[in-house]
């Protein structure tokens, strides 16, 4: 056993694969740390009604955050991995990126505005929306596509780790009430702008890449060629953030913070799937013949992590939420399949099909699953409520799962 360890460390793409992991971990399982602390104290301190509010205005600027986003985590790596030997191209590439989602931000700020401006009961919170785009903006921006197309994390985990240490101290120290909601969004967005602004600095330094105009066709070949991954991105969103948003709309922030402290730990847990998809997708980019043992720690880790958390449902939240919150532990444990699913569908969606040149048929996938869920939550949310949310999330994941599943078998041959 010994001896096959040393044998693959030994591989300097294998050293470099493990480096990646452990530095996403520092910063990824930060994150899913983070919502094991800031969701319970929030749920606490605002008292749930109120921390139900704050997530509704999360599930409205996630439709603007997943615009600026425009699918880079898919399409950005894989640009950046395949020319980050050639210092001019990674340049011109780098600049590109960024630009595109710079203008979608400013496009994304005008509709919001709009919309806030003309829906009186949005019009209420115009202060909480305006706080919460600004942070899913940061967010957004954050060139994160960069350090994993060159496979370099480990420069930006020290950054992502202090950050967000300040702002669960600022969080701590400010936050001490419902009046208080306020600063949430506001000092979560302070913490993600010294981040972005800090990472934008390492890139120029540290990679000698350097942020130049780009011209108008090559802005317009990215918009052209992320299309289908910004399709594939994007598209969960519609029934992820309007299953939240009718929610909200048609009932009450408390049912909206019931079901919102229940996904939001299924996201924590999901951010796991995440960390594993981003560290072996530079490195499936460029040897997708190894894609099998990908898949089987795919689908092994979502197995475990998904009965781990069906058994201990009830344990987990109430030691998260206290006792009084006890009955989210019904909606979490009804919830957690979906975190297979998940698995599933990162393992063989954006780690095969869009490495492979099967863009247009994962992102078919994804958008007609999403478009049919998003209708049917427009149908039965209002009737069932939150019954009616955590049907089409559970529906919509199983779908993707199993269609994904099933194109891998088809076109699982292209690489043998």
């Amino acid at each position: 056993m010994v001896k096959r360890i040393l044998q693959l460390l030994k591989n300097k793409e294998n050293v470099q694969l493990i480096a990646n992991f452990f530095s996403l971990v520092s910063i990824k399982g930060f994150d899913l740390l983070i919502p094991l602390f800031i969701l319970p104290y929030l749920v606490r301190t605002l008292g749930i009604d109120i921390f139900g509010l704050t997530q509704f205005s999360l599930a409205l600027c996630m439709y603007f955050g997943a615009f600026i986003h425009y699918g880079y985590s898919i399409t950005a790596v894989r640009e950046i991995a395949r020319t980050r030997n050639n210092k001019e191209e990674l340049s011109r590439k780098y600049s590109a990126f960024l630009s595109v989602s710079i203008l979608l931000t400013f496009a994304s700020l005008v509709v919001l505005s709009f919309v806030v401006w003309v829906v009186p009961s949005l019009n209420e919170y115009w202060i909480l929306h305006l706080y919460t785009f600004y942070f899913i903006a940061m967010q957004s921006l954050f060139p994160s596509w960069f350090f994993q197309g060159m496979e370099k994390m480990k420069y930006i985990a020290f950054i992502n780790l202090s950050t967000k240490i300040m702002f669960l101290i600022s969080l701590v120290m400010l936050v001490k009430g419902p009046g208080d909601y306020l600063l949430v969004p506001l000092l979560n967005a302070f913490a993600m702008t010294i981040s972005t602004l800090i990472s934008f600095w390492i890139i120029h330094k540290q990679f000698k890449v350097a942020f130049r105009r780009s011209l108008y066709s090559e802005m317009e070949k990215v918009i052209v060629d992320g299309r289908h991954a910004f399709i594939s991105l994007f598209a969960p969103t519609l029934y992820n953030s309007t299953t939240m948003f009718i929610l909200g709309y048609t009932s009450s922030n408390l049912i909206v913070g019931i079901y919102a402290s229940a996904t939001r730990l299924i996201d924590a847990l999901n951010s796991v799937a995440l960390l594993l998809s981003n560290t072996f997708l530079p490195f499936l980019s460029r040897n997708i013949r190894k894609h099998g043992l990908f898949s089987k720690i795919m689908i092994l880790g979502g197995m475990v992590l998904t009965v781990i958390a069906f058994i201990f449902s009830e344990q987990l939240i109430l030691f998260l939420y206290g006792k009084e919150n006890l009955n989210v532990s019904f909606y979490f444990k009804i919830l957690t399949p979906m975190v297979f699913f998940i698995f599933v569908r990162s393992a063989y969606g954006p780690n095969f099909l869009m490495l492979i040149g099967k863009d247009r048929v994962y992102k078919n996938i994804v958008l007609y699953s999403c478009l049919f869920f998003f209708v049917m939550a427009i149908i039965i949310v209002p009737i069932f409520e939150i019954y009616g949310a955590i049907s089409i999330m559970l529906g919509t994941t199983f779908v993707m799962a199993a269609l994904t599943f099933i194109y891998f078998r088809k076109f699982r041959n292209v690489v043998q």
